[in-house]
């Protein structure tokens, strides 16, 4: 069979599919009492680019001297996280945040952002050493 037949044969909307999981939180089950479940989601291709993009710091004279880690993590948790219960306006109110972006750095330590980013970019197909491999990527 060759990989024309393949593509045919596959139901596409597995092959298309995007991947998921959940993650749990362990200090935030801890400290409420039940899981802290996160549901996690790749990230469309385009708009993983994008977060890199916008990752990149620049100097004086609009040349890149490197990556702004923490704004990477923090965006791919914004677009990678699924659980609405983050948007809900009662939510935000209760922590005095105005967004999910607000939110999470309010809720997550910088282990755990580190820890859900690196899930979601497993997610979105980067294998090993994830987090490194998009700074990199960004830096070239």
């Amino acid at each position: 069979m060759n990989l024309a037949e393949a593509l045919l044969a596959a139901d596409a909307g597995k092959v298309t599919g995007k991947a998921t999981k959940d993650f749990e939180v362990k200090r935030l089950s801890d400290i409420l009492g039940e899981k802290f479940l996160l549901h996690l989601c790749q990230i469309p291709s385009r708009r993983v680019r994008e977060i890199q993009d916008g990752a990149v710091k620049f100097d004086e004279n609009n040349k890149p001297i490197g990556v702004d880690t923490y704004k990477l993590q923090i965006m791919l948790l914004v677009d990678g996280i699924t659980n609405k219960d983050f948007d809900n306006v009662d939510v935000l109110k209760h922590y005095g945040a105005g967004t999910r972006k607000d939110l999470f750095e309010k809720l997550f330590n910088a282990g755990e952002i580190a820890d859900i980013s690196e899930q979601i970019t497993e997610l979105c197909g980067f294998g090993g050493n994830k987090q490194k491999k998009i700074i990199e990527e960004i830096k070239n």
